[in-house]
């Protein structure tokens, strides 16, 4: 007779689960996995994506003379002045110290930084970023109006700000939104016009420049030059377009003294040529039934100095 052994009686209670070594492993890497990812979390929202970093990361963009590094930081912002920002004349804020950062939702941070040697304090409000980092996180953002710069001339001229000339959008109003720092403003580059360099410190809000354009000296001698010429072509004609004229036969001239010029800024700019002094000129010839004619007229001359191919050029008025 065959005997079979007996199984073990079934416990009616349900075993706990021991895992395998392995399985321990796996668990104790998921546990640490979420720890680590936890921290990281923290960390990236803590510390990288924090007010103060935004403000720091902002500045930290205008030092590197980033227009559209800076730009990304602020809601609904430009880069139209990015070439003045190259431009060696732009000097970038230094020594950023966030003070204090008040506020929940939006926030309010109170800065200090120099520029140049010159201290300068305000606050920049913050607000939540709608994209959102990495897809996880949400950063913040500069919210607000950028520093200003609204320029205005005692003539209708063209302007520069640190060597470069206004962008579209600001040519009309010259009105131009910049970013804090120095900037230096004057007339635009050209023959006829100039003015002494505006400094200005853009930290926060409006900052006013008035420019008071000037004839150039250069200018006032290639006027002098250029009406001499003229004039001295006047002598071998008989024209009305010239300021002297005579109605006896084949008359002979000859300018005795030159008139002394004065030179200014008219209404719209252009640089008028006018008289101060009246010249004076020698005309001989045959007058009237035969007679000789020995006559000294005064003459004044009027007009424009204008550019011409790249060149200074009389225009007399018309």
């Amino acid at each position: 007779m065959v005997q079979t052994q007996s199984s073990p009686p079934v416990s009616p209670f349900v075993e706990p689960w021991r895992p395998s070594p392995r399985a321990k492993t796996v668990i104790a890497l998921v546990a640490a996995g979420v720890v680590v990812l936890c921290a990281a979390t923290y960390v990236v929202q803590r510390v990288w994506l924090t007010p103060e970093a935004a403000v720091e990361g902002y500045f930290g963009a205008l030092e590197d003379r980033d227009a559209t590094k800076a730009a990304s930081y602020i809601k609904d912002s430009n880069t139209s002045i990015s070439d003045i920002l190259k431009s060696e004349q732009y000097v970038p804020p230094t020594k950023l110290k966030v003070d204090k950062v008040e506020g929940d939702d939006a926030k309010t941070a109170k800065v200090s930084f120099f520029i140049g040697d010159k201290q300068v304090s305000g606050e920049i409000p913050l607000h939540h970023k709608e994209k959102l980092t990495l897809g996880l996180f949400r950063g913040w953002g500069i919210n607000g109006d950028r520093p200003s710069i609204q320029i205005s001339a005692a003539a209708p001229v063209d302007v520069q700000v640190n060597g470069k000339p206004l962008p579209e959008d600001a040519k009309e109003s010259r009105l131009l939104q910049v970013f804090p720092g120095r900037y230096v403003v004057s007339v635009a580059e050209n023959q006829l016009l100039e003015s002494t360099p505006i400094t200005v410190d853009a930290g926060f809000g409006e900052n006013e420049v008035t420019l008071e354009p000037r004839i150039k000296a250069t200018a006032q001698s290639a006027a002098e030059a250029q009406v001499k010429e003229y004039l001295n072509g006047c002598v071998t004609k008989n024209v009305e377009t010239c300021p002297f004229t005579s109605s006896i036969t084949k008359p002979v001239w000859k300018i005795d003294t030159y008139p002394t010029l004065e030179l200014r800024i008219g209404d719209d700019g252009a640089v008028v040529v006018e008289t101060k002094s009246s010249g004076k000129a020698t005309v001989t010839g045959t007058g009237y039934g035969g007679y000789p004619v020995n006559d000294q007229p005064s003459f004044t001359v009027a007009g424009l100095l204008i550019v011409e191919q790249g060149k200074l050029k009389f225009q007399p008025e018309s």
